[in-house]
């Protein structure tokens, strides 16, 4: 859904806010009435200041709805088509900030629960196989007891892409609640209250908040997820540890009480360099965690700060009276 159309279904809660700001400008118009004619000057300034605010107000669906028109015409701009990854549960990912954000965090969560599993069976395999040991008369060996350590790495680097992937599907569905509320609660009920005196600065507070989270939050997204190489690399360990299982994965299923089975086993895993293909699992894995604590943690940390400072400033912008600093000079 493009941010138009996520903004027209939205049509009910701003005629709403019209509405009000209309009995604002009716109730102000009164009040300042009253107020010249009985030489109130207060009442007169009053009534003057619910009369700007309630323009503005009325002002504002209409700046939101020009803004959401002229973001939507450049949306394909903002949103790289080229860096689209594959998100079937996300409709027209290229249609709003959001939905790119969103598509990239699901992208993200597939690639990691993938990651995960596969890192599991790799660690299964390594672990039964540091366990293989061979007996010649009175002489037993574990050819591979040293990998006993490397199948202990492998689990944890499962549990750490298994929590990523945890981690990417809650931060999707925080920014499709966050994106829902900013549209459907925040940002009317913001319009609504800003119009009146006695709850113009809840009214503000909620609007800051919609306004910061629906439209600054995401853009940072923009250019980490175009140039953020963690899925790929995610992909990329996940594919060569599913070759890896596939190669070794009729070690843990070998006949033990067959004659010689473990002996054959050990022999064909040492012509097949067992251990030397154990290792690149581990800068592979590694590379797609780190590079996941950037796109799932340091930036997501860095957006909400900006998103918190813009709320602030718009806040501060849109509580801020528009007579009433003056009252002195008129």
């Amino acid at each position: 859904m493009s941010l138009l159309s996520e903004f027209a279904s939205q049509q009910a809660g701003y005629e709403l806010a019209i509405v009000a700001a209309t009995i604002s400008i009716l109730i102000g118009g009164i009040l300042y009435g009253v107020g010249l004619g009985f030489s109130a000057r207060r009442l007169r300034i009053f009534g003057a200041e619910e009369i700007g605010q309630g323009i503005i107000s009325a002002a504002m669906v209409g700046a939101l709805a020009t803004f959401t028109a002229l973001l939507d015409t450049s949306v394909s701009a903002l949103v790289p088509q080229s860096s689209l990854p594959s998100c079937p549960g996300v409709p027209n990912p290229q249609g709003s900030p959001y939905s790119f954000y969103e598509c990239n965090l699901q992208a993200i969560s597939t690639s990691f629960s993938n990651l995960s599993s596969q890192l599991s069976r790799s660690a299964d395999i390594v672990g039964f196989a540091s366990s293989l040991k061979v007996s010649v008369g009175v002489v037993s060996a574990q050819p591979f007891f040293a990998l006993e350590s490397a199948s202990k790495q492998l689990s944890e680097a499962s549990q750490k892409a298994a929590e990523r992937s945890a981690l990417s599907f809650f931060e999707l569905e925080f920014a499709e609640a966050v994106r829902t509320s900013a549209l459907v609660v925040f940002l009317p009920a913001g319009l609504l209250l800003r119009t009146f005196f006695a709850t113009r600065r809840l009214g503000a507070a909620a609007m800051a908040i919609a306004i910061s989270a629906y439209v600054i939050y995401p853009l940072i997204f923009l250019h980490t997820f175009t140039t953020s190489k963690t899925a790929s690399a995610a992909s990329q360990a996940s594919e060569a540890a599913a070759q890896f299982n596939a190669q070794f994965a009729s070690i843990p299923l070998m006949d033990l009480d067959e004659t010689g089975a473990v002996r054959n086993a050990i022999y064909e895993m040492s012509e097949g360099d067992f251990g030397g293909k154990v290792q690149p699992l581990f800068p592979l894995s590694f590379r797609a965690i780190a590079l996941s604590d950037a796109d799932l943690i340091i930036y997501p940390l860095i957006s909400l700060a900006i998103s918190a400072v813009a709320a602030l400033e718009l806040y501060a912008l849109l509580s801020s009276p528009v007579f009433l600093p003056y009252f002195d000079r008129i």
